[in-house]
């Protein structure tokens, strides 16, 4: 009789990546020092920020883009591998984009200002603003990291309109690099397309949801978005809160000469999608 084949469960009951030897983390255990609140999920709300900052086509509807969202959560929920990542913190978003541009131009030229725009409307005293160290630039210098299947994310957003799932803190603490090995371990979950995320899902997300960050009770951890490899390979690319704003950072990750950062407060997510 053939042994039943071993199911591995790689997320824990927090929702956080379980550590394994290979990786880089500031604890074995989060802390939870630096945490995000699980918002209320409003899709036509969600919507209505993503068709503003035209997003998504104008003849999406909220009850379609519902919909797929909820079916999302099924296969999620359905799978053995993923299905703790619902204990974590989760956000909808929807987005299409069938463009080519450089992903450096259009984090700059598109996405940040989206964000930017949706932030202040719901935060008018508030700014969002983004800030490059030592003279560095976006455009014509950002890549895809291999191993995150970002790649799998940006054909199918230019294909029709993506509903997604965003789940900020999944590798929390983990290291860059850590985080960026994830998802060539985990495997894909069927029906549903996987990535380690970047600038269009964090983007789009922020734009649905762009009290995500701010919070009066916790410090919100930074979000890496680390599927964007600079071209400089020191450089990192964060969205983090800063009080009541929110800003982006181009930023080195170097500590010393050789040895990269690590922190508590760094987070690396997984983005759950599929076409409508």
């Amino acid at each position: 009789m053939n042994e039943p084949e071993e199911i591995l469960n790689y997320f824990n009951e927090h929702g956080r990546r379980i550590p394994g030897k290979a990786f880089r983390v500031f604890g074995q255990s989060p802390s939870f020092y630096y945490q995000l609140e699980q918002p209320s999920i409003d899709y036509p709300t969600i919507l209505a920020g993503s068709l503003k900052q035209a997003i998504v086509p104008v003849n999406l509807t909220a009850e379609a883009f519902e919909k797929k969202a909820k079916e999302i959560l099924v296969l999620i929920k359905s799978s053995p591998a993923y299905a703790n990542l619902l204990h974590g913190v989760h956000v909808p978003f929807v987005y299409f984009d069938e463009s080519a541009v450089d992903f450096g131009m259009d984090l700059e030229g598109t996405l940040l200002p989206k964000v930017q725009e949706a932030f202040r409307e719901r935060f008018p005293d508030a700014h969002f603003k983004a800030l490059l160290q030592s003279d560095s630039t976006l455009p014509e210098h950002i890549a895809l990291d291999p191993q995150s299947r970002y790649q799998d994310f940006v054909e199918a957003s230019r294909k029709g309109p993506v509903v997604g799932w965003f789940f900020p803190q999944a590798t929390q603490e983990f290291d860059i690099q850590s985080q960026r090995q994830q998802m060539s371990e985990l495997p894909m979950i069927e029906g549903a397309g996987g990535c380690f995320r970047g600038g269009k899902d964090v983007c789009a997300a922020l734009v649905g949801s762009p009290d995500l960050l701010i919070s009066d009770d916790h410090y919100a951890p930074i979000l890496c978005l680390s599927a964007y490899v600079h071209t400089d390979p020191r450089l990192v690319l964060l969205i983090k809160a800063y009080g009541p704003h929110m800003e982006f950072w181009c930023m080195t990750q170097m500590l010393t000469k050789d040895t990269t950062q690590v922190s508590e407060q760094w987070a690396g997510g997984v983005t759950i999608f599929a076409t409508l």
